[in-house]
């Protein structure tokens, strides 16, 4: 018995250790349960209580409602479409990396949608551009019947999409020029289902802006912004990405003034509001508005490595959009002022050479009998100021001008040898065609290498020789003799090829002094200290530029 009563208390002591160490964790459980369930209940209780919160989602709800009756999806058809290869072989194939041309640029900011090509792997018409990404659903994917020969019949084959919205009551639709451009038929459909043929009442390519008109009684026009937008500032971005209709997008202002250069081919004008609203294709030519519903901008590009959002969206602003299109629909085209002057942004290297010390926008030549050059305009003026506005770069001062009515007059600030002065200029309406430049004939003699000439250029990298004869004459305009001394050769990591000289070009002037021979520009050249950098003019074909030579210093 005694035995028995000894060992009792330590078993029971050994049970409801292992009882504690079965349950305990249970225990642990249970308790953490109960007060992460608290806490969520808490939380659920002080966001109802939070009426900031259901504010904002009814502001955003509110501003959909606003907006989405001005929204237009519009579709696009061309007769003959050729197909893409099921291999991405076709115009619209993938473009990995950066883009390399002109070409790929457009597609890098516009998306991959090329005018008579299907997306890859996809050969069935229908099957545009703007459809759901590979494995998304496809909500607007039509049965086709595969032995139909489109082109036999010359049926317009849709073959891209984008968006659009309503101008005025009279039945102005805005959207993108690269939406419609290539277009046989264009059809708009409206927020109610409504379904409505357009035809083109002008585009502008120079700013990627076209006006379209339906007849169609029953319009909501958009209301335009009257305050400019800013950095920070709430933007939604409107339309039918991959095809899905009339869809909505938040973000933010990240910028204002971009020049992204896809315009370049047709001499454009950019100005670009830069957003995170998610843009992809299908949502060019939808308005970005603001908080209020009001029309900022129009989605016009994307920068993307995949042609789909990477966190930069970009539009054109509503300024722009109104003063183009209100052009367009009074007669059909678009006006522009012309200064008829060489310019080039002012960088502080070459500001320096001019002894200034502010901001301005260097003139490289003016055009003779230009609307520049009978104001007064001089090449090395620099420009300060455009009817009392501050410009700082050369695309800055081409959009102002080009708005500018032809026939008004305007006054020029130019910073002129030390002094300020104001010049008096009658903007001219711009000409159609600018004459390209055109390189100079071959150079006819060149020094001993030996030379102390050539032993000075060979330092900065320059290969030169005199222009004499009939190798001084310009292509472009075989009676203009050249003069100067022309680039034969540059060496690869030279002060010349950072300073961007090439060969064919002409040097001409040395700190403003002209040269004519090789024995000239290293005599000037000799006059200033490298290392501190002078300014060389240098003729490429009927083109002049400013260029800062500088030698790296020890």
């Amino acid at each position: 018995m005694n035995r028995v009563r000894w060992y009792g208390p330590t078993l029971a002591l050994a049970i409801v250790a292992i009882a504690v160490t079965l349950a305990g964790p249970r225990v642990v459980q249970t308790i953490a349960w109960a007060q992460q369930d608290a806490k969520i209940n808490a939380t659920k209780d002080s966001l109802t209580a939070t009426p900031a919160l259901a504010e904002l989602s009814k502001a955003f709800r509110n501003v959909a409602e606003v907006v989405e009756p001005s929204v237009v999806f519009i579709s696009v058809a061309k007769r003959n479409v050729p197909m893409a290869g099921g291999d991405g072989s076709g115009p619209q194939g993938g473009m990995p990396g950066m883009p390399r041309n002109e070409e790929d640029l457009r597609r890098w900011f516009f998306g991959p949608r090329q005018p008579g090509a299907l997306p890859p792997g996809r050969q069935q018409p229908g099957d545009e551009e703007g459809d759901a990404p590979e494995g998304m659903p496809n909500p607007h994917a039509r049965p086709q019947n595969k032995g139909e020969d489109y082109g036999k019949y010359n049926v317009p084959t849709p073959y891209a999409n984008g968006s659009g919205w309503v101008y005025d009551k009279a039945g102005h639709i805005i959207t993108n020029n690269h939406v419609i451009e290539d277009a046989d038929v264009i059809t708009v459909r409206f927020f109610d289902g409504t379904e409505r043929t357009a035809t083109v009442t002008g585009r502008d390519p120079k700013t990627d802006i076209a006006v379209l008109k339906v007849e169609y009684p029953n319009l909501h026009p958009a209301t335009i912004a009257k305050e400019v937008v800013q950095q920070g500032d709430i933007v939604f971005a409107f339309g039918s990405p991959f095809r899905f209709d009339f869809s909505m997008s938040q973000g933010i202002v990240s910028a204002k003034g971009r020049q992204l250069g896809i315009l370049n081919g047709r001499q454009g004008y950019e100005n670009f509001i830069q957003t995170d609203a998610a843009i992809n294709p299908g949502n060019s030519g939808g308005p970005l508005t603001n908080i209020y519903g009001q029309v900022v901008g129009m989605n016009t590009a994307i920068a993307s490595r995949t042609g789909s959002f990477n966190g930069l969206g970009f539009a054109i602003p509503s300024d722009m959009v109104v003063e183009v299109s209100d052009q367009i629909i009074k007669s059909g085209k678009v006006a522009r002022g012309y200064l008829g002057v060489y310019i080039d942004d002012l960088d502080p290297k070459m500001a320096k050479t001019f002894n200034y010390t502010g901001k301005g926008v260097l003139v490289i030549e003016p055009i003779p009998n230009g609307p520049g050059a009978k104001a007064g305009v001089q090449r090395g003026d620099i420009i300060t100021k455009v009817a009392g506005q501050a410009v700082e770069s050369a695309d800055q001062l081409r959009n102002r001008v080009a708005r500018s009515t032809p026939g008004t007059k305007i006054d020029l600030e130019v910073f002129r040898a030390g002094k300020t002065i104001t010049l008096n200029m009658i903007v001219e309406a711009l000409p159609e065609q600018i004459a390209d430049a055109s390189g100079p004939g071959g150079p006819a003699t060149t020094p001993d290498p030996e030379s102390k000439e050539s032993q000075v250029l060979r330092k900065l990298g320059i290969e030169a020789a005199d222009i004499t004869g009939n190798n001084g004459r310009n292509n472009a305009n075989p009676n203009a003799q050249q003069s100067g001394v022309a680039i034969v050769g540059i060496r690869p990591g030279s002060a010349a090829a950072a300073a961007g000289l090439s060969p064919r070009a002409v040097i001409t002037e040395v700190q403003g002094s002209p040269v004519k021979s090789i024995a000239e520009l290293t005599s000037e050249l000799a006059k200033y200290d490298l290392k501190q950098g002078v300014r060389l003019t240098v003729r490429f074909g009927n083109v002049v530029r400013f260029v800062v030579l500088e030698l790296p210093r020890d």
